[in-house]
């Protein structure tokens, strides 16, 4: 499959960050004709009547989101491979052992991380509207790999990527918007891939928030590696539904 050799490659070419802790920002994760198939099929999404809703809910981390399930292994959740060829190759791909085994090798913490492949995956197409807050956090105890891919526009603000925080303090004492260390930019067809940590020193603090007048969607595929068998669908209880 020509597409996964090229995502495999971009994940083990790609060079990791330690700071402020350990992390793979990619550029260009996806053959852009595979990029702009799924972006077609996600438009839907954008159209969607309880979209509007959103716009009234208050500013924070309640409201102003809504979000599609697109994938979800272990209640064979997944994408029609007719209708949506491209959300179904995308998923095949990052479901593939080879694939996983390459991003345990490139942002696992050594002596800390289990290299057991994950039993499930879950996957959703994130919209957030101006005023949306979701603060610091360092990621469910669930999630083995977190995978956060930028599906905006060209010319959209970058400052809309997720924040990153000190390594060393808990969520709680980290200011959402004044403590953020670092921000990859919110440009088309990138992603951000890591382990996620509560190890002091280590720990993957992050937030997404969308404070933006430029833009008016922001728009990601969020995909976690489970160890465990979840169903999540049903799993975002503060953000609007879109399927």
């Amino acid at each position: 499959m020509i597409s996964k050799d090229y995502v495999l490659n971009k994940i083990l070419d790609t060079e990791i960050s330690d700071e402020p802790w350990r992390h793979s920002v990619i550029k260009d994760f996806l053959p852009k004709s595979l990029f702009d198939g799924i972006k077609g099929e996600t438009l839907k999404y954008l159209d969607d009547e309880k979209l509007k809703d959103i716009h009234e809910k208050p500013k924070g981390p309640v409201g102003r989101r809504a979000f599609a399930n697109l994938f979800n292994k272990s209640v064979n959740f997944k994408p029609d491979k007719h209708n949506n060829p491209n959300l179904y190759q995308y998923f095949e791909i990052l479901n593939d052992d080879e694939i996983e085994k390459a991003i345990k090798k490139k942002v696992n913490l050594p002596n800390h991380h289990d290299e057991t492949l994950s039993v499930d995956m879950w996957s959703a197409f994130d919209i957030h509207i101006s005023g949306f807050i979701y603060g610091v956090h360092a990621d469910h105890g669930a999630k083995i790999h977190t995978l956060v891919h930028y599906f905006g526009d060209e010319g959209d603000d970058e400052e809309l990527g997720t924040s990153l925080y000190d390594s060393n303090k808990k969520h709680t004492d980290l200011d959402t918007i004044t403590d953020v260390i670092k921000r990859p930019p919110y440009l088309p067809n990138t992603a951000l891939l890591f382990s996620p940590c509560t190890k002091k020193g280590f720990i993957t603090n992050h937030a997404m928030y969308h404070l933006s007048e430029k833009t008016r969607y922001r728009r990601t595929i969020q995909t976690f590696w489970l160890g465990e068998k979840q169903n999540w669908l049903t799993k975002l209880k503060t953000a609007t539904r879109l399927n």
